[in-house]
């Protein structure tokens, strides 16, 4: 089925909401209570709960499910609710039972995978989730998970030892987390909890704020990025319209980051040079300014990060080829590209295609950990997109103010600007008697910076605030 729409199941969903717990107890007490109690019954709940999550967000969603015995690591620091081969039981006891729909995995010969098998509610589980008095609002992800991820040169997590490092960074992660539990983010426009991308659905909801510490190819010193949170999957533009407690926001990015960073490596602050936009560089047979730099600017982030010349194309081509039709990705075109941004940057020519860029990534990772640390400590909270930031209009100074210090702290020589989309009220208030047409102006604008206010929203709003007293 081509058009299927599925996703892993998401092992680390809970909630101990009483409604919730009541359910779960009703169908464990009712079909499984012949089984073991404790290990059974938190199996049900995982499988039961994701369940809810993917029919409320999509009917049309399937959960894959693994149903061999070896793809459970019980004791796995990954697997911080021990999910073992009870899965399968349990999966295979609410199939008979009716309550849900199975569609078996399978072996594809010749190929590296085939496929999992996939389950989904059946009509019987799903008038028990019509009837149920909780909602999305009411889900979380488990304080247990594992938030500090060492990943090999598969992409496949892997075990590691806890060292001093590892611990401070996982209070640290673990109390951002808290913070952004606490703190209700959304975007007040919208009717339905979703912003569709080529037919993609992205969620919005409160509980999808968790992030994780990312570490690549088996080291503490690549990668290091934070993910997750669905501000991070969002278009740019969709990012401008979120609200934060209820507080329009600003966001503030690093320009340029990682080329001024290769050069701070080498001792050289980059604007001093009086280069400009590093990415503004080459002759391309395109008019459009926009287009041209993304071109560029996506070919250097790829060179920096390749190992090769033919990788970076491939990835380079892979990109944009279907985005920008009007532009030939062949490798003798990009190779044209590639020597003109060598010329102009030949400071750092030796680092295209290398595969250094992934040490740039642990370096804005330790830019962003700064200036989450600071805002955690200071209990206000903050949205990380690798390195820009979101706050409330009413942090604007504070955030600038740390962008700046955490450069300062983590590397020399690299004086990155910083742009800002919306506008704050330390700077608002700067020109509040220097311009008293922009002060007015600009604080109408914050005040109406969401005119059309969901019902939606002040529902869920409304609900965030109930379950947060509880």
């Amino acid at each position: 089925m081509q058009n299927e729409i599925s996703r892993p199941l998401d092992v680390h969903k809970w909630s101990e909401y009483n409604e919730i717990n009541t359910f779960v107890n009703l169908i464990y007490n009712d079909y499984f209570k012949f089984h073991n109690p404790t290990l059974v019954k938190k199996h049900l709940k995982v499988i039961l709960l994701d369940l809810y999550v993917a029919w409320k967000e999509n009917p049309l969603m399937k959960l894959g499910v693994h149903m061999n015995n070896n793809a459970y690591k019980a004791k796995s620091r990954y697997n911080e609710l021990h999910i073992s081969k009870k899965t399968i039981l349990v999966v295979n006891h609410l199939h008979n039972l009716k309550f849900i729909n199975l569609k078996s995995g399978y072996f594809a010969q010749g190929k590296k995978e085939g496929r999992v098998t996939r389950i989904w509610a059946a009509d019987k589980l799903i008038k028990h989730f019509e009837k149920a008095k909780y909602g999305l609002e009411n889900f979380q992800t488990h304080s247990d998970r594992e938030v500090i991820i060492l990943r090999d040169n598969n992409k496949k997590d892997i075990e590691y030892e806890d060292t001093t490092q590892t611990i401070k960074m996982r209070e640290l992660v673990k109390a951002y987390n808290d913070l952004l539990k606490r703190t209700f983010i959304d975007i007040p426009e919208l009717k339905e909890p979703c912003i569709n991308i080529e037919n993609k659905p992205i969620y919005i909801s409160q509980h999808e704020k968790f992030v994780r510490r990312i570490f690549s190819n088996s080291s503490w010193n690549e990668n290091g990025r934070f993910y997750g949170g669905w501000w991070q999957r969002i278009p740019k533009q969709w990012r401008s319209k979120i609200y934060i407690n209820d507080m329009p926001t600003i966001e503030d990015d690093y320009s340029s980051l990682h080329p001024i960073l290769l050069y701070a490596q080498k001792g050289i602050d980059y604007n001093k040079l009086k280069k400009g936009d590093p990415y503004d560089v080459a002759k391309i047979d395109i008019n459009d300014r926009e287009t041209k730099r993304r071109i560029v600017k996506t070919l250097f982030l790829t060179a920096i990060n390749a190992k090769d010349e033919k990788s970076c194309f491939q990835a380079v081509k892979s990109e944009l080829q279907t985005v920008i039709p009007k532009f030939k990705f062949t490798f003798a075109n990009l190779r044209s590209i590639l020597h003109q941004l060598k010329d102009n940057h030949t400071e750092i020519a030796d680092d295209f295609c290398n595969g250094k860029g992934i040490g740039l990534l642990n370096l804005d990772s330790q830019i962003a950990e700064y200036i989450i640390e600071k805002f955690v400590t200071h209990n206000v909270p903050i949205l990380c997109v690798h390195d820009s930031f979101i706050v409330s209009v009413k942090q604007d100074n504070f955030l600038r103010k740390t962008m700046v210090d955490a450069v300062e702290n983590i590397i020399n020589k690299a004086n990155p600007k910083i742009k800002r989309v919306g506008f704050g009220y330390t700077e608002i208030h700067s020109n509040r008697h220097l311009d008293r047409d922009f002060y007015l102006d600009r604080m109408i604008e914050i005040s109406t910076n969401s005119p059309n206010i969901t019902k939606e929203y002040m529902y869920i709003k409304q609900s965030f605030k109930e379950n947060s007293k509880s």
